[in-house]
């Protein structure tokens, strides 16, 4: 995932392992527990209302989206300061995801485990530190290979984040095409509106750094494993080409994630940069499970 900022956010006087921090975390995750329980309940209650709408057709499909193609922008910020570890102007409303990424046969794509970058991820580019940097990618899967990519097949969009709490994401609103052939002109619209309970930044503001500028202080990008986004629903609200005056609904589930959010530490627990030029390293992989009133084409 490439981090992308209108300026760099310098975030003051960190306290890692405060007991306040400690609590945001069980918080999150009580919020993340419940959003997965309405969501699963409010899935099997869509399943019963297509079959009596008549949405027959059902696919599922895979989207591989590359560092280069995935950026995380948020908006212009000031200097943040940190009391007892609780973030105080951090605030990730407005911020968005862009992506774009290419659509595949299931069938085609194998997910296996991956414990941590390799020089072929070139993931360490801090040339003057002597040690080697691993990292770890969220999920701690990767795709083995990535097929053959069909330029009519992809699945790109945007997500805001329009309620949030500093750093954690509450709710998100979405725009996205599903294009499934037809040289790229048969495609889906997808609307998704709902809850969305996550922070991309938890694991670098809530422990030790991912990267630093001196080989005396340690690291830790190879021993904190990101966390994977929830999954979520979408609305199709229509369609181009073959899929003109199409509905039905989709869900989205982030199956492989790239590495830690680039940070670095330029000294004990005085201030950190969330910069552009730190590597971020994966390929982020979402099944996409579509249901709707028109036949779907298999992935090439």
């Amino acid at each position: 995932m490439k981090f992308t900022t209108a300026a760099a956010i310098t975030l003051l006087g960190l306290t890692a392992f405060s007991s306040s921090s400690t609590i945001n975390c069980v918080k999150a995750n009580e919020l993340k527990l419940k959003a997965r329980e309405k969501m699963r309940k409010d899935k099997a209650k869509r399943q019963l209302q297509a079959n009596d709408a008549g949405l027959v057709f059902s696919r599922g499909y895979v989207c591989i989206t590359r560092q280069q193609d995935f950026a995380f922008v948020v908006p212009q910020q000031k200097s943040i300061d940190f009391v007892g570890g609780d973030l105080f102007d951090l605030n990730l409303l407005g911020s968005s995801t862009i992506q774009s990424g290419g659509i595949y046969d299931p069938a085609d794509v194998q997910i296996v485990d991956r414990l941590g970058t390799s020089e072929a991820d070139n993931f360490d580019v801090v040339e003057f530190i002597n040690s080697k940097q691993r990292g770890q990618f969220a999920g701690q899967r990767q795709p083995k290979f990535i097929p053959q990519k069909d330029p009519g097949f992809f699945f790109n969009g945007e997500c805001v984040a329009t309620q949030a709490a500093g750093p954690q994401i509450l709710g998100h609103s979405c725009l996205f095409n599903l294009c499934l052939g037809g040289g790229g002109y048969n495609c889906l619209a997808i609307y998704a509106g709902s809850k969305f309970v996550f922070n991309p930044l938890e694991q670098v503001l809530f422990s030790d750094d991912t990267f630093t500028g001196q080989v005396a202080i340690s690291k830790n990008a190879g021993t904190i494993v990101p966390s994977l986004p929830p999954s979520y629903p979408g609305t199709i609200i229509g369609g181009t080409g073959l899929f003109v005056g199409a509905v039905g609904y989709v869900d989205v589930t982030t199956i492989t994630g790239s590495t830690l959010t680039p940070a670095e530490n330029f000294g004990p627990s005085v201030f950190r940069i969330i910069n552009a030029i730190y590597p971020q390293a994966g390929y982020i992989t979402q099944k996409i499970n579509v249901v709707t009133n028109v036949p779907l084409p298999v992935a090439p």
